[in-house]
């Protein structure tokens, strides 16, 4: 019974460190611990010689992972044309948003990240707006003013519910025409062999989301799919839906 109960509070302890929260038995103490450790990984990143982005790959997905999005999006066009304001939810480590600035330079870039030391990293790092992120919406954030909005690996282990309500955020801070991308755990990335994958890997956290209800929700609030692209996420895949608002 110990164990099970072990693994019932690593699991659940997954989304609630998004939110800042975590469960913990009677009488313990400590702070909420980060997905991925702040002070441990620029302190291994820098002792390898290597970006942070770069040794969160190679740690934690698999060497390129990140840039391999990032290309796809480039080649459908999504980061490809001028884009004045960005939004993401969950930046993490940055190593998405890096990619991102870099490629489209935009003017105003805000984030929503729960972990503090991250986020004041994040701002320091990349001259970027951190607004306060309460784990549920995106309230600090005018609507109709992103022509991006997108998150990587957020809703992928986030509950359904919460997840529905990210959703309706994004779309209401997009501007029309914008896009909106982010990846789920559909029932196309969870065939036989790999529910067999993560049964064995002892990784509890991936969250479904059937993929038609996601295209459904979206089309009911005037915002059309525009493509759809498979990534990595070890030992899995999730996969990447880009949706534009009120179908421009």
């Amino acid at each position: 019974m110990t164990m099970f109960r072990k693994v019932v509070r690593k699991t659940l302890n997954v989304p609630l460190r998004l939110g800042g929260f975590e469960l913990q038995r009677r009488g313990e103490t400590g702070s909420t611990k980060s997905y991925i450790p702040f002070r441990e990984t620029i302190r291994d990143a820098a002792k390898a010689g290597v970006p942070v982005g770069d040794y969160i790959d190679a740690k934690h997905q698999v060497p390129g992972a990140t840039q391999a999005t990032i290309d796809q999006l480039t080649e459908l066009g999504v980061l490809g044309e001028k884009i004045h304001s960005v939004c993401e939810i969950g930046p993490g480590s940055g190593r998405y948003l890096e990619k991102v600035q870099r490629l489209c330079t935009p003017c105003s870039y805000e984030i929503y990240e729960t972990d503090k030391e991250w986020s004041d990293w994040l701002t320091h790092t990349y001259q970027v707006t951190a607004r306060d992120a309460d784990g549920t919406s995106l309230r600090r954030t005018v609507s109709g003013s992103m022509d991006l909005v997108h998150a990587h690996k957020v809703f992928v282990c986030l509950p359904t519910i919460v997840t529905c309500g990210y959703f309706n955020e994004m779309i209401r801070v997009a501007r029309r025409g914008a896009s909106i991308v982010f990846d789920i755990v559909s029932e196309l990335c969870m065939d036989e062999a790999m529910v067999e994958k993560w049964i064995a890997s002892a990784i509890y956290y991936p969250s479904l989301l059937p993929r038609d209800f996601v295209i459904n929700f979206f089309a009911r609030r005037q915002c059309v799919l525009r493509a759809s692209f498979f990534a990595t996420m070890r030992p899995g895949k999730s996969e990447y839906l880009v949706f534009v608002k009120d179908g421009a």
